[in-house]
């Protein structure tokens, strides 16, 4: 359970409150086969909406906006059947709008992608027994080297949380740093955790599990989670990469197995 802290006020001011974790909860974010089966097929699903959409963005030769963009990938969902709603609103963002984070398009804020803006596209879709969440960053025109080489720690980051040896790097703070250990090497890095545990049909943000920094709870087979390492130029541009992995395990391996198509 949980609720605003001034209702937490409201409640510590008449009663003793007494902090303990729900097993349930626990045992919820712990997917079994038939579950994980299914997140599979959602995201073929998912993924050949997003290819649809990155195909028709990098060819539409009309006036593309954060709005437009964002209207024809749900369009690209909702051709399947299987598709229900989004996981999330869209955070569709060109350019300086990629460097906020949470960004939501609006009639107000809205934004012509020009051709050299750098786009960064953070969306999820609810499919019958599956739940998705994707970060692509694009751009049409070549980038300089520096934004080039950003990019690029970034996605070493994203690489080598997939492929972290779970029988050592056992608990999420330590896969916390490898997302930003490139970054780091040149004293860059981002202002958010690495990742999230993924409901089943459910919330697109599911506790307790996450990839954060200090946050010490064990990543086990089963579990869901996002993996998206960024970076941020304030006024400038956003990157960020996102795939959703789960915990395998095979005899005595422990490992990360990628979910987004």
């Amino acid at each position: 359970l949980s609720c605003s802290i001034a209702y937490e006020n409201i409640l510590k001011s008449r009663v003793k409150i007494s902090q303990r974790n729900d097993p349930i909860y626990n045992f919820k974010s712990i997917k079994n086969e038939t579950e994980i089966k299914n997140i599979e097929k959602s995201h073929i699903l998912d993924g050949v909406a997003v290819i649809k959409f990155l195909h028709w963005f990098k060819k539409c030769k009309s006036k593309l906006t954060e709005l437009k963009a964002e209207k024809k990938l749900e369009y690209f969902r909702k051709k399947n059947k299987k598709y229900l709603n989004s996981s999330f609103k869209t955070i569709s963002a060109s350019g300086p709008n990629g460097a906020i984070i949470h960004y939501k398009a609006t009639k107000k804020s809205n934004r012509t992608i020009k051709k050299d803006d750098i786009y960064l596209c953070d969306s999820g879709g609810q499919y019958k027994y599956g739940t998705t969440d994707v970060t692509r960053t694009i751009c049409l025109k070549k980038q300089p080297q520096k934004i080039k080489n950003v990019f690029t720690r970034v996605l070493k980051g994203h690489v080598a949380v997939k492929e972290a040896n779970l029988n050592k790097v056992k608990d999420a703070s330590k896969l916390d740093k490898l997302a930003r250990k490139y970054l780091n090497k040149k004293k860059l890095d981002y202002p958010h955790g690495t990742g999230h545990g993924v409901g089943f049909f459910l919330n697109v943000h599911e506790g307790p599990i996450a990839i954060s920094r200090g946050y010490k709870k064990r990543i086990e087979p089963g579990h869901v989670l996002s993996n998206e390492p960024g970076y941020y130029k304030e006024g400038g541009y956003g990157i960020r990469i996102e795939n959703l992995i789960y915990v395998i395990k095979t005899k005595n391996k422990v490992f990360f197995k990628n979910l987004t198509m």
